[in-house]
C-alpha cells in the first residue's frame, strides 16, 4: 500500500515536468508561427518590359491598402493587378477606381487596366511563373481583361 501512493507521487512530479516543458515550449511555438505568417512576400511584381518599374513601384506603394502587386508592360499597355488587404476588400471596387484614375494621370499615354480582382491577380502572377513570350502577351492581357469583365 505503501508501494501505491509513491507511484502516484512520482506519477505527480512526472505530469508537473511535462506541464512545465509544455508551459515554456507553447509560448516559442505560438511566436516562431506569427513570425512564419508574417514573413516577407514578393509584394511587387514588374513583367514585360522594364522601362518605368521604379515609378510604378513607388505608385502602387503609396496606397497603403495595397497587399501585393503584379504589373504586365508590354508596348503601350500595362495590366495592374492588386491584392487589397483584408480590411478594406468590402470597399475594393472604390480603390481599384482610385488606383485606375492614379495610374490614367501619371501614363496618359498608355492603356493602363487596373483589377483587384483574385482571378486576375493570379492569372498574372501565371504569366510571370511561365515567361509568356512577347508575340503570346498581347493577347493574353486582352483575355484577362475580358475575364475582368465576367461576372462571377
Amino acid at each position: 500500500m505503501n508501494s501505491f501512493f509513491m507511484c502516484g507521487e512520482t506519477v505527480k512530479k512526472r505530469r508537473g515536468k511535462h506541464l512545465r516543458l509544455l508551459g515554456m515550449t507553447l509560448p516559442l511555438l505560438v511566436v516562431l508561427s506569427l513570425l512564419n505568417g508574417c514573413a516577407e512576400k514578393e509584394k511587387f511584381i514588374v513583367y514585360g518590359s522594364p522601362q518605368n518599374e521604379s515609378e510604378v513601384e513607388a505608385l502602387i506603394k503609396e496606397e497603403d491598402y495595397v497587399e501585393r502587386s503584379t504589373v504586365i508592360q508590354y508596348d503601350d499597355s500595362m495590366l495592374v493587378a492588386v491584392q487589397i488587404k483584408p480590411w478594406e476588400k468590402w470597399k475594393k471596387t472604390k480603390l481599384e477606381k482610385k488606383l485606375q484614375k492614379k495610374f490614367d494621370e501619371k501614363y496618359p499615354n498608355k492603356d493602363v487596366f487596373v483589377s483587384a480582382d483574385y482571378k486576375i491577380f493570379y492569372e498574372a502572377n501565371k504569366i510571370k511563373k511561365d515567361q509568356i513570350e512577347d508575340n503570346k502577351l498581347s493577347d493574353k492581357i486582352t483575355e484577362l481583361k475580358e475575364l475582368a469583365k465576367e461576372q462571377t
